[in-house]
Formats: C-alpha cells, sequence, structure tokens
C-alpha cells in the first residue's frame, strides 16, 4: 500500500512552471527588481490577464480598474502580487480535470472568509489566510487527476464526516488528501503556515483540544478555516433552515480557542450567508 502511494506522488504531484521558477529567483534577492517581475509575467499572456483580472476582483477593493501588472504593484505591493501569480499558477495546474468549477468556487468562497475572519479577530497575515483557504482541500484534484474512481468515493461520503473519507483515502492510497495537499504547497514553497495548517485539517479536532492553552499561529489558521468552512457548508446546504442553534463540538472548540462565544457565532454566520445570498442574487 506505501509503495502505491509514493508512486501515486510521483506522478500527480506536479512541479512549478518555469515562469514561477523565474519569479521565484527574482524575489529571492535583496531588492527584487519589479520591471523583471512584469517582464516575465508578459512571457504568459493569459497568466497576466487572469492575475490582472483578479486584482481588479472585489477581493482587492480596488476604487478604480487598473489595467498594468506595474500599477498593481504600487496599488498592493511585490510581495502580495508574487503570492497571487502563485496561486493563480496552482489553481490553473490543478484545473486539469472535468468539472472543477465548483471545486474552486467553494474554494474562493471559504478562501474570502477565512481572510476576512483573519483580519477581524487576529493580527494574522491575511494572504496566508487566504491561500490556505484557496488550498485546503487540493489534495482532491491531484487524487482526481490520478484516479479517476476517486469522484465514486466523493459521491459516497457526500454529507457524510471528513473523517470517513480520510479513514477510505488512507486504506486505498496510503494517504489522505490533506498530506497530499500540503505535500504539494511544500514543493511550490508556499509560506510554512500554508502548509502547516493544511496538514493540521487531518488531525481536526483533536489537535486543538490538545494544546488549547498554547498560542500557536497554525492553529489559529486552523480555527479560523474550519469556522469559514461551516460557515461556506451551511449556505450551501441551506441548514440553517433546518436548525439555526446547532453548533458542533468540533467548530465550539475553534470558538473557544479564538475567544468567540457561541451567540456571536450564530450572529456571525446569518451575516456571512446573508452576504453570500445577496452576492448570488445580484
Amino acid at each position: 500500500m506505501q509503495k502505491n502511494a509514493h508512486s501515486l506522488l510521483k506522478v500527480t504531484i506536479p512541479a512549478r512552471p518555469e515562469i514561477l521558477l523565474k519569479m521565484t529567483a527574482i524575489m529571492a534577492k535583496a531588492n527584487p527588481d519589479v520591471e523583471q517581475v512584469v517582464t516575465t509575467l508578459k512571457e504568459d499572456a493569459g497568466l497576466y490577464s487572469i492575475v490582472l483580472a483578479t486584482v481588479n476582483s472585489p477581493r482587492f477593493g480596488l476604487r478604480k480598474q487598473i489595467s498594468s501588472i506595474s500599477h498593481a504593484i504600487v496599488l498592493l505591493g511585490l510581495p502580495k502580487v508574487f503570492s497571487l501569480v502563485r496561486l493563480v499558477l496552482l489553481k490553473s495546474t490543478l484545473s486539469k480535470s472535468d468539472s472543477m468549477e465548483r471545486f474552486w468556487d467553494t474554494a474562493s468562497e471559504v478562501a474570502l472568509i477565512t481572510q476576512e475572519l483573519t483580519s477581524r479577530y487576529t493580527e494574522l497575515d491575511c494572504d496566508n489566510a487566504y491561500s490556505i483557504g484557496m488550498l485546503h482541500d487540493c489534495g482532491i484534484p491531484i487524487i482526481m487527476q490520478a484516479d479517476p474512481k476517486y469522484k465514486d468515493i466523493l459521491r459516497q461520503t457526500n454529507g457524510e464526516s471528513s473523517k470517513a473519507l480520510l479513514e477510505i483515502e488512507r486504506n486505498i492510497y496510503g494517504m489522505e488528501h490533506f498530506t497530499l495537499g500540503a505535500k504539494l504547497v511544500n514543493k511550490w514553497e508556499m509560506p510554512e503556515n500554508v502548509h502547516k495548517t493544511i496538514i493540521l485539517q487531518a488531525s481536526f479536532p483533536e489537535i486543538i483540544l490538545k494544546y488549547k492553552s498554547r498560542a500557536n499561529d497554525s492553529l489559529m489558521y486552523l480555527s479560523l478555516l474550519s469556522i469559514a468552512k461551516d460557515i461556506s457548508s451551511n449556505y450551501r446546504r441551506f441548514w440553517r433552515l433546518n436548525n439555526r442553534q446547532e453548533i458542533t463540538p468540533s467548530i465550539m472548540t475553534c470558538l473557544e480557542y479564538i475567544g468567540l462565544c457561541d451567540y456571536d457565532y450564530l450572529d456571525l454566520k446569518e451575516e456571512y450567508i446573508d452576504s453570500l445570498e445577496q452576492t448570488t442574487t445580484s
């Protein structure tokens, strides 16, 4: 079983594209050359356009549309633009399977909520929070590309606890998709807290219960991510119509770690779900 797992990894964990390797080398310099970054991005017209469209999206809240990456770098800073480029390339690399639109729609939703919660309740890096939200399940498309039967497993476990899926993955592939996703993130040299938070999902909520009295950035990101996933799941499945008062023990663990009470969370969840509904109908 373990031998098969290693074989799966060698086949499916994609390497970083050449353009990202070039940008990484530029960013590693003491004083990265902005013009060199712009010139490198212009080598891929499709990537340039996608990055520009993303910068002009509501996520960044710019007052005016911008028409150049140079302007984006001035407004947002080179590190933020580089982080965006890396996410765009990773998403593109993982979107070779069919019918991935819903997967990435959900990931984007979770990413935005995680980012906003991070900004509201902590002083942690919001860009890391967004990356964590976007990539928290990135191991799923990796397995999907390697094993066409994996879609059937996802359908069979739909609506069950995540632990049921993780157990099946371990039995078949020798590891679960969180570990696989963390390996991808590590290979692409994403920030350490992004890597740690993704892999810690496999130990949720026990890892937070075990270290609930310890201040730890990755555990805080994990708590915020888990709450964002809960809000997104409630919105997409319309669970709030069934029982608005129900909060699972695992989410209560996250709330306690962040320092939120259950009543505040119910109001917070209602606020986000209303916002998501308005965005969908507008």
